[in-house]
């Protein structure tokens, strides 16, 4: 296992990270050590270029290793570069680990805090960040802003309504229609003339695979991502799989949601074990309809089934449930694996 980090943070948990309904070691993996108690060499280093002819990987440190098989799970990252500043001067929401950096400037003074992206991560960051500043007693100004005429763009508008009234009752100013020209120390530009000042710039504008697959001519979707089959294996290399963020089905179009990630592993794990062995491979049949829950930082969740939108403290109770459920799986002796009461 090739990791940058011997702990790795569930994205799911993020929001509740921030805010500290979680602790730290409650929504993350030790990966090393559970690399280590199923006999895995966990290597801390970060992969740079995949040459699929030698079946080789470069590693950050400048080594090499050699695979028969190999199995791409890197995840996404947020596209800092489509925004000219960003890079500088705001603080995107991948790696988990950077809201960290974010609640440690709010607790050391800053007060106004601009979020760029009204989307799902944009919506529960706002609701925890006004539960930090609840908690602490401090004076926060907030600011939600998203490019599209709402916020929750691609859910339904009941979804958008029950949010943006549950921040603004919490005195988050929400500015639909910014569209985010550049990003200069403490101002964020955007056409028009409207300008948006800030101590703190959180970068939640969506997220797009790592260019590792592109950059490594390996065949990918338009996006990037490592194009596979829907048995999650690579269209033009057999002893590539994959899985979560970073991968494409070709001839499907799936939300980058975990509930895919997460469905895809077993199938991973078999089609590996049958390459090695000689045996047939299963195919991946996602899904057509999930359940997704916003913890929107007050006790409350907004959960989605299709259409059907509502909310409530049960719905936080629900996904509270499910994801400490969930990393309790993979923690092992020694990590918190119980939620604190919203």
């Amino acid at each position: 296992m090739v990791g940058p980090d011997r702990y790795h943070y569930y994205s799911g948990m993020g929001p509740g990270l921030l805010s500290r309904i979680y602790r730290p070691e409650q929504c993350r993996v030790a990966v090393q050590g559970l690399a280590a108690s199923r006999g895995c060499v966990f290597v801390e280093d970060r992969v740079t270029s995949v040459d699929p002819r030698s079946r080789s990987l470069g590693l950050e440190s400048g080594r090499t290793l050699l695979y028969d098989l190999v199995s791409f799970n890197t995840g996404s990252r947020v596209p800092a570069e489509r925004i000219p500043g960003a890079a500088e001067h705001a603080t995107p929401v991948k790696p988990i680990e950077n809201l960290e950096k974010v609640r440690n400037a709010v607790l050391s003074g800053a007060r106004r805090v601009l979020l760029l992206g009204g989307g799902p991560a944009g919506v529960e960051l706002t609701g925890n960040l006004c539960r930090l500043a609840r908690e602490h007693r401090i004076e926060l100004e907030i600011t939600l802003a998203e490019g599209g005429d709402r916020i929750l763009p691609g859910l339904p508008e009941k979804a958008a309504r029950i949010a943006r009234a549950s921040l603004e009752a919490r005195g988050v100013r929400i500015v639909a229609g910014f569209r985010v020209r550049n990003l200069e120390p403490g101002l964020a530009r955007g056409g028009g003339g409207v300008d948006i000042p800030f101590d703190v710039a959180v970068l939640a504008i969506g997220i797009v695979p790592h260019p590792l697959y592109a950059d490594s001519g390996i065949p990918t979707a338009p996006d990037g991502a490592l194009s596979v089959d829907e048995r999650l294996r690579s269209t033009e290399y057999p002893e590539i799989f994959g899985g979560g963020d970073c991968v494409s089905i070709a001839g499907r179009r799936l939300a980058r949601v975990g509930v895919y990630a997460v469905r895809e592993g077993p199938v991973l794990f078999q089609n590996l074990r049958a390459a090695l062995r000689g045996g047939a491979l299963t195919s991946f049949r996602p899904q057509s309809r999930y359940v997704l829950i916003l913890n929107l930082g007050d006790g409350t969740g907004l959960a989605l089934w299709g259409r059907w939108v509502a909310r409530g403290r049960w719905a936080f109770r629900w996904k509270n449930y499910l994801d400490t459920s969930f990393m309790a799986r993979y923690q092992l002796s020694g990590e918190t694996r119980g939620g604190e009461s919203a």
